[in-house]
């Protein structure tokens, strides 16, 4: 099985070797678990690697708010963003206007046109509001999906669902489910960050809740 780094230390260890590819992995959690300092950091990982990436937004941060927060820690370089590496890009407008069929083939087009490699959709939330009823998103999710892995990319989706809703159908479709925490402690006033690694195809890993890291050089597992 071809594998791609994901650029965390500890976390390649933890997939034999990184991601599936093609593959779809969604990324849950809480707010401030850090599912977009992991999303960025695997972006960032894959330019210095050769391999194009798409940030893409919906209905949430403007990408200015991206980069004005990401600018902080030390793998972003805004030379690789100058150069075209990696683009940033927000569908929300036409998410809206036009529906989730559109903004499907927007994606499409723009992984086509940049030959993009790894591409981060954060969140997918605003695509479930769309629909009617629960089997026309898993419809969509499903050719979503499908279509992405065709065109051989690595896809993350940004979730912003607790680790204890396990039954959306991001859950149950992804190739790979990773949840981040924020784990009380005996001080009611701090929290100690965790990842989880619930599941991943073709991989054998651990289903412990693992410790992780933040400083200046993004995530790690401790």
């Amino acid at each position: 099985m071809d594998r791609v780094t994901t650029g965390i230390r500890g976390l390649d260890e933890v997939l034999e070797g990184g991601f599936p590819f093609p593959a779809a992995i969604l990324v849950a959690g809480e707010p401030g678990a850090g599912k977009t300092t992991l999303s960025m950091q695997m972006l960032f990982n894959g330019a210095r690697e050769g391999e194009k990436g798409l940030y893409i937004t919906a209905i949430s941060e403007p990408v200015d708010q991206v980069h004005r927060y990401m600018s902080n820690l030390s793998f972003y370089d805004r030379e690789v963003v100058d150069s075209g590496m990696l683009k940033f890009v927000d569908i929300g407008e036409v998410l809206v206007k036009k529906g989730p069929s559109d903004a499907l083939d927007m994606i499409v087009n723009l992984v086509r046109k940049e030959g993009a490699r790894r591409v981060v959709l954060d969140p997918v939330a605003p695509f479930s509001y769309m629909f009617q009823s629960p089997y026309e998103y898993r419809r969509f999710l499903h050719e979503f999906f499908m279509v992405l892995k065709a065109m051989e990319t690595l896809t993350i989706l940004i979730a912003e669902f607790s680790p204890r809703d396990i039954t959306n159908a991001e859950n149950y479709m992804a190739d790979g489910v990773i949840f981040l925490y924020l784990q009380p402690t005996e001080n009611p006033s701090v929290f100690k960050p965790g990842i989880q690694v619930r599941k991943m195809k073709g991989t054998e890993h651990t289903k412990d809740i693992l410790r992780l890291g933040f400083t200046k050089d993004g995530m790690r597992l401790l």
